[in-house]
């Protein structure tokens, strides 16, 4: 059965496995939370664990940053990817970030598990008080653009003016919760 959990010791066997495979296919698209696990399988998983627990409420975050809650997507005892859910925006998520990011491991991508895990990040959204959930991806970035415009025509929305900053050009989308 797919879930949405919150990070948790009894799947490491799993993300490390996965994180290998992250560093084999690194993707310029890669969301600053599974670069957080990288770097965590380098050093200490329970400095990442506290770190998590900390981000939720809004403890130690840098400046500019918001409260968000990082969900790891499993399947039968197996993880498949994470999200990361920002409880809200700042005037920048606005425009490149939006509320939810999401990685999915480099095997069980094209597989439509990342529909399924962003339609449950929304059940998750909404939990929060979230009606609206926004998400941007890079122009370039045609997979998750498709994602999000098929999670959109089932669960409703508006694709939103992209943003140019620069030689970026973000897509953004929003999408029901």
């Amino acid at each position: 059965m797919l879930q949405l959990i919150k990070p948790n010791r009894k799947y490491l066997p799993s993300v490390l496995e996965a994180i290998e495979e992250y560093k084999t296919l690194p993707s310029r698209f890669a969301i600053s939370a599974v670069k957080q696990m990288v770097k965590a399988s380098e050093n200490n998983f329970i400095d990442y664990f506290m770190a998590v627990e900390k981000a939720e409420l809004g403890i130690g975050i840098k400046l500019g940053y918001v409260p968000d809650t990082i969900y790891w997507l499993v399947e039968d005892g197996k993880y498949i990817g994470t999200f990361d859910l920002r409880h809200r925006l700042t005037s920048n998520l606005k425009e490149i970030g939006g509320h939810i990011a999401y990685q999915i491991r480099p095997s069980k991508l094209r597989k439509g598990y990342c529909s399924k895990g962003l339609e449950l990040c929304l059940e998750k959204a909404r939990e929060i008080g979230i009606k609206q959930a926004l998400l941007t991806c890079n122009a370039e970035n045609i997979a998750s653009y498709g994602v999000m415009c098929k999670v959109m025509s089932k669960v409703g929305g508006y694709e939103d003016e992209p943003i140019q900053k620069g030689e970026l050009i973000e897509k953004r989308v929003w999408l029901n919760t």
